[in-house]
């Protein structure tokens, strides 16, 4: 709402009002300062395959495209994004950090596409999905950057990737071809083949003492 006075200043320091407006409900006066509707719709997939599914693996990047509508141009802005464990409904953190990126621009027009990628390790997510969170925020001044619009939807399909396969496993060798070693003798069948052993001993000995006897008995009738 504007408000005027007029003032005649023929003598400068005896300014003299001569007219006014001031209306409060007057529509020609009136402005109204309408909200910055700031809008963002995303899409995540694979780097390499442009896919929302992703192999396990030791590394792989995920690209965020980013649609913006209603941002003005000239003005410099931050796209902050990270990854949250869909299943957890939590941050994706890696050795004490959560996955995420950030990425700094000026706007050249009112509608803009801006990528952002993420780079993680994937070999232990196999089965669990990857949901992409995003914040913008107008840094003009870098020392207090306002928050203008967020994309935060944990159901959101277009943020969402999902990573398959086994995550690695020991390998189990090969069997080769099994060796046949035979049947371990059980105790008793040792205790027998001793015994058996014995006993051909004492024959042999028997054979032995009989051949000597009668050769002595042949050598004593010679004589």
């Amino acid at each position: 709402m504007t408000f005027e006075e007029l003032y005649d200043v023929t003598n400068p320091d005896e300014p003299v009002k001569v007219a006014e407006h001031k209306d409060i409900e007057n529509d020609r006066q009136t402005v109204t300062i309408t909200e910055r509707i700031i809008t963002m719709y995303t899409n995540v997939a694979d780097k390499a395959t442009g896919e929302k599914t992703i192999d396990a693996g030791k590394e792989v990047t995920i690209v965020d495209t980013v649609s913006l509508d209603g941002i003005e141009k000239g003005v410099k802005y931050q796209l902050k994004g990270w990854e949250m464990v869909k299943s957890e409904n939590a941050e994706f953190i890696i050795n004490g950090k959560c996955v995420e990126n950030n990425l700094t621009f000026t706007a050249t027009d009112s509608t803009m596409e801006i990528q952002i990628a993420f780079t993680f390790n994937a070999s232990e997510l196999a089965g669990k999905e990857l949901v992409t969170f995003e914040e913008l925020y107008d840094v003009t001044n870098p020392d207090k950057p306002i928050k203008v619009a967020e994309h935060k939807d944990i159901e959101d399909k277009g943020q969402t990737v999902t990573i398959t396969g086994n995550p690695d496993e020991p390998t189990t060798p090969e069997s080769g071809t099994p060796i046949d070693k035979g049947n371990p003798p059980k105790t008793g069948d040792t205790t027998n083949l001793a015994l058996l052993f014995l006993l051909l001993i004492l024959s042999a000995a028997g054979l032995v003492f009989t051949a000597y006897r009668k050769y002595r008995s042949m050598k004593a009738s010679h004589n």
